[in-house]
């Protein structure tokens, strides 16, 4: 059985026409209806969509005839589907018909009955009122020097008039005095498209001439026609709020009454921008429609942010009332549901192949914050012929190297996941799709975009030399750049490095096949790429690119390691600053608090060969470690100091004494090539800066977990020769320190009551015996 055989949907027939990018605008051309009728298809009406159309239409049957309708915010990452779904809002809201066939917009949806429902009774709303209208579109794609102006255009467009206000006003003047048609019917007899020809209204003299047939008390020619047009039609910079109704009323209005009508603005928040004025009359002319047209006309506006993120935004609030935010899961739902739908009839077989295969899916990126959970089961076969391990990885990706915000989400995964359904279709059962396919199909936008640079592509391409092994290489090198990108800090990083195991887990196509093979070739692969040049060998298993700039920064890196390591004294010396900086943050704020009486008591932190002096009042720590001192030398200084000594002596093994040097000699080494080399100018030095800057942070990071071992791992011992057991470093030398108390403290335990404070505030008042709230009454 092939892939193929297990969709819906042949991937061979099943095409993507809107590439998964939505546009509101008008459907005017044969294409744009082809595409709209795709995606009202394949509509996947489902999570935060359905809730959000059940939320949109329950809101304005409920709000009709009311004084003012409340507005609905749609908010979302960039590419999340909101422009997906406003688009359905629009075409679902008038039932859009399609004059080819006559079928309607309701009708190829597949819908839930609640939406349905809720359409049916909008219908019979738009039947009682006049109708159904909606107007959609960009408010960016006016001149963006009014807002109103540009809020009209949409209006405009959607009743069939132009979106420039005095051509838009004089189609209106026409059709109020009954002349439109004429006028329009002599201008295309004259040889012109009448809306082509409005362009040039203050100057056409087939528009002045129609005009004067068709109105001949208009003006006396054609020169007085002219220059009455442009004055009683002018172009404004802005208008009025009263000019602004009016022309909304005009261009919408059915026998003078106002439809059931829905205006939908896509990306306002882009259009707002920082720009407080523009937020400003956004919600000056949302609100002034709203009130004025008896609770019939709603207004639903977008942004990839809720109202509450942006300071721009906040003065909508008040306005736009009803939220709905896009997610993640949306994302997946439609891709699932549009691309990666199976036949019922399939599951069952391809159920049996992904059991058989669970071993080398259960491996992929184990260990690592994406690696195999428990929940993957509920979603293997929906996801298949992708690995949900993978699909978590591309969406690390692409978050890394969206530097501009571009790469959306359902726009860039639904293309994805379309060709590379199309690309496995004709494999066997149980072929996926491999991780370093999202380089094939992202490289020509991350080139454009700077994150790729064209030295680097050009190693990956050079790798293929039409060999297998070429080829192999070639993808090799394509994840290893994925993998790099991908962000290292605290918080933040998957744990997925690019090492052989890794390549492998990621590299495998034919689960049932696995991969043996791989794994024995990919590791000698590795070593011929690193020989060549085209790879370098970060530590003992993580490799990354290598261009000439970082080659010279890599070369500065291991001059100055190798210099460190054979320098014994200055790795001593960092190792004990090291140590010591440890030690009095995990222990040195340690306070004890003494008997019942709760006396708090502090340690004393001491570092080296010289022995503490006699404690008075705080309990000495001597700290010492195994590049300076035999442990047994530890000992028998406990030993010596008896068992009423309250000192407690520390001694820092040497068991991870290689690992601990080379760490700090390879953060000293990349901290050094950073100063020396600064900020280059060129796009490959600062790539190779980046590289440097995660080396030196993963090397810091490295050594101060090896330091903290090397404290876990610290024998204590009390005065006398006792050796604590406790878990932690911490566990251990508290557990001493408070058994030095009674030690250092010996007469403590005889006065120990925890009702001295009562006996104070008795000798502030001057009592005769106030030593009587302890019960003692002697001298």
């Amino acid at each position: 059985m092939l892939n193929r055989e297990i969709f819906q949907r042949d991937p061979h027939h099943l095409k993507l026409l809107n590439n998964g990018v939505a546009r509101v605008t008008e459907i005017l051309a044969s294409e744009e209806r082809k595409t709209l009728r795709f995606e009202l298809e394949h509509f996947v009406c489902e999570g935060e969509y359905e809730r959000g159309l059940v939320r949109i239409l329950e809101s304005y049957i409920e709000n009709f005839s009311q004084p003012e309708q409340p507005c609905v915010w749609i908010s979302g990452f960039f590419g999340s589907g909101k422009s997906h779904l406003i688009k359905m809002l629009c075409h679902l809201w008038n039932d859009f018909v399609f004059e080819e066939d006559g079928a309607t917009a309701r009708g190829l949806v597949h819908l839930p009955e609640n939406v349905s429902d809720l359409l049916i009774e909008l219908s019979t709303l738009g039947q009682r009122h006049y109708g159904l209208h909606a107007a959609a579109g960009n408010l960016g794609e006016g001149s963006g020097e009014s807002v109103r102006l540009d809020l009209l255009s949409i209006i405009f467009k959607s009743a069939g008039l132009p979106g420039s206000y005095p051509q838009a006003k004089f189609c209106l003047w026409l059709k109020e005095n009954g002349i439109y048609n004429q006028v329009y019917s002599l201008v295309e007899a004259g040889g012109k498209d009448f809306r082509k020809e409005l362009n040039n209204l203050y100057v056409s003299p087939l528009i002045s001439k129609a005009l004067l047939k068709a109105n001949p008390d208009f003006a006396p020619d054609e020169a007085n026609a002219k220059q009455t047009i442009r004055a009683q039609f002018p172009k404004p910079r802005d208008i009025s709020e009263d000019e602004f109704v009016n022309a909304v009323h005009d261009a919408l209005s059915v026998d003078g009454n106002m439809p059931c009508t829905v205006v939908i603005m896509d990306e306002v928040q882009q259009y707002i921008g920082n720009d407080p004025a523009k937020s400003f009359d956004v919600q000056e002319a949302v609100e002034t429609c709203s009130k004025k047209f008896a609770g019939r006309l709603l207004f639903v506006g977008t942004g990839q942010t809720a109202l509450s993120g942006m300071p721009n935004l906040q003065r909508l609030q008040g306005r736009f009332t009803i939220p709905i935010e896009l997610s993640d899961q949306d994302v997946e739902t439609v891709t699932r549901r549009v691309v990666l739908a199976k036949r019922a009839d399939k599951v069952t077989k391809l159920k049996e192949i992904l059991e058989k295969v669970s071993p080398e899916i259960d491996r992929q990126l184990a260990g690592s914050r994406i690696g195999p959970r428990i929940e993957d089961s509920s979603i293997l076969l929906e996801d298949y012929p992708l690995l949900p391990v993978r699909r978590r990885l591309w969406e690390n990706v692409l978050r890394a190297v969206d530097t501009a915000g571009t790469a959306g989400q359902l726009r860039t995964q639904l293309r994805i996941v379309y060709d590379a359904v199309r690309k496995t279709a004709d494999e066997p059962l149980g072929t996926v799709v491999p991780a370093d396919y999202l380089f094939d199909e992202q490289s020509a936008n991350l080139l454009q975009t700077g994150v790729l640079l064209k030295e680097i592509h050009e190693i990956i391409l050079r790798q293929d030399d039409g060999t297998a092994e070429g080829k192999l290489k070639s993808r090799i090198a394509a994840l290893v750049f994925l993998i790099r990108k991908l962000p290292r800090d605290s918080g933040v990083d998957i744990g997925v490095r690019a090492n052989a195991d890794s390549l492998c887990d990621l590299l495998v196509e034919n689960l049932v096949k696995g991969s043996a093979e791989l794994r024995e070739k990919v590791p000698g692969l590795l070593q011929e790429m690193v020989d060549t040049g085209a790879l370098i060998k970060i530590d003992d298993n993580e490799y990354s690119l290598q261009t000439r700039e970082s080659s010279e920064w890599e070369q500065e890196f291991r001059n100055r390691r190798d210099a460190l390591l054979h320098d014994a004294a200055r790795i001593g010396s960092r190792r004990g600053q090291l140590v010591a900086e440890a030690g009095q943050k995990e222990v040195g704020n340690l306070r004890l608090m003494q008997g019942k009486c709760k006396e708090p008591r502090k340690l004393s932190l001491y570092f080296g060969s010289e022995p503490p002096p006699a404690p008075t009042s705080e309990i000495p720590v001597w700290i010492r470690d195994g590049w300076n001192t035999e442990e047994k030398s530890v000992l028998a200084d406990a030993r010596a100091d008896g068992t009423n000594s309250a000192t407690v002596h520390v001694f820092i093994t040497r068991s991870k004494s290689d690992a601990v040097r080379k760490a700090i000699a390879e953060e000293n080494a990349a901290r050094e090539t950073l100063d020396l080399k600064g900020t280059p100018s060129t796009r490959e030095g600062l790539e190779a800066r980046e590289a440097m800057q995660t080396r030196h942070s993963e090397s810091q990071r490295n050594r101060t977990l090896l330091v903290q071992e090397l404290l876990n791992d610290a024998k204590v011992f009390q005065g006398g020769g006792n050796e604590r057991v406790e878990l932690t470093l911490l566990d251990k030398i508290r557990t001493a320190a408070e058994e030095s108390l009674d030690r250092l403290f010996d007469e403590f335990s005889t006065v120990d009551d925890a009702r001295w404070n009562k006996v104070i505030v008795r000798a502030k008042k001057g009592a005769k015996n106030p030593l009587e709230a302890i019960d003692f009454k002697g001298k």
